[in-house]
């Protein structure tokens, strides 16, 4: 699979690596988004993986990183691989991008099994009870939890179970604007 050059902060390189949570934090403008976008659809073309982006609220597919990995197709060169439908992407290995929220529907996550990998974008809001809820239901082997946010306080479930107390096989980044060499 031919795929365009794709360049990444130094800082986000590890997205390649397998761990089981892969923990983006800082500020606006450290390429946390764009890169995870870009690791997951060269991922993608490499085998086939079932994922599954979701955030706290996302009232329709606008509120969503279906968007940013559209962008992310085009600039790498991807769309004769993946294919863009109004509410998923598909490979043509088979890899599949679902987009839900969280808040209204963590129950339907219990339900989303199989999934490779979950992508929990803006995730700063998330409250505990859905951590509870969806850190068990990504259980196949080798699957793999990829937070991404901007840290508010750290009394925040997302920060709490991420920074202050990093589970084991966790990688934990904190990257900003200063470490994007585009920014």
């Amino acid at each position: 699979m031919s795929v365009a050059r794709a360049e990444f902060p130094e800082k986000l390189k590890f997205l390649f690596d397998p761990l089981r949570y892969k923990v983006l934090h800082g500020g606006r403008g450290g390429a946390k988004s764009w890169g995870i976008a870009r690791a997951l659809l060269i991922l993608g073309t490499k085998s086939p993986l079932r994922i599954l982006c979701t955030r706290e609220y996302q009232n329709s597919i606008k509120d969503s990183v279906h968007q940013l990995l559209s962008d992310q197709i085009a600039d790498l060169k991807l769309k004769h691989f993946y294919q863009i439908l109004n509410h998923e992407i598909i490979g043509l290995n088979g890899t599949s991008f679902a987009f839900e929220g969280l808040k209204q529907n963590i129950n339907n996550m219990k339900s989303f099994e199989g999934a490779d990998i979950v992508w929990v974008e803006e995730a700063t809001p998330i409250s505990r009870r859905a951590w509870d809820i969806l850190v068990p239901t990504i259980r196949k082997d080798g699957s793999e939890i990829w937070v991404s946010f901007n840290p508010e306080f750290e009394d925040d479930e997302t920060y709490l179970r991420f920074i202050a107390s990093p589970p084991r096989n966790a990688k934990v980044v904190e990257i900003n604007w200063r470490d994007n060499p585009w920014f």
